[in-house]
């Protein structure tokens, strides 16, 4: 029952991460920063690697959004703005969370700020996806004939 009225949140978190994560690094490698001599090849994978960590960090996310949701949703009369919010917020949490434990993990934490910060952006846009999805799909839900 969780996974069919959520399952197209979670889908829909793990394209938009993957495709955010490409754009990203696409933008930032391809035309922000300059290449050194050399290097122009591989500018080239970089959409690559950051669908990569985009991806990964969709399932961390989606992981935890559902997670939190099957708590949640135990009892029936959850309201839609609850399952929305909790939603969002455990979404946003699990980008957090891993790009916390990520840059602790290669820099410790003198790199906690930094990765922090792609973490808090990388939440951004999970609550973004995840909040209005989840509301849609909730209201879908309560509204269905059972």
């Amino acid at each position: 029952m969780l996974w069919r009225t959520y399952g197209r949140v979670i889908g829909w978190m793990l394209a938009i991460g993957a495709i955010a994560g490409a754009l990203f690094l696409l933008v930032v490698f391809g035309f922000l920063i300059p290449p050194d001599r050399g290097e122009e090849s591989a500018i080239a994978l970089m959409p690559f690697v950051g669908g990569f960590f985009g991806l990964i960090t969709a399932l961390v996310s989606g992981a935890t959004y559902y997670m939190g949701l099957s708590l949640w949703t135990r009892r029936p009369h959850r309201s839609v703005k609850s399952r929305a919010w909790l939603g969002a917020a455990c979404a946003a949490l699990g980008a957090l969370g891993f790009w916390l434990l990520f840059g602790f993990t290669l820099s410790s934490w003198p790199g906690v700020p930094v990765w922090g910060g792609i973490g808090a952006a990388s939440g951004s846009v999970a609550a973004l996806v995840a909040g209005p999805l989840t509301a849609r799909s909730a209201q879908r839900e309560t509204s269905s004939p059972r």
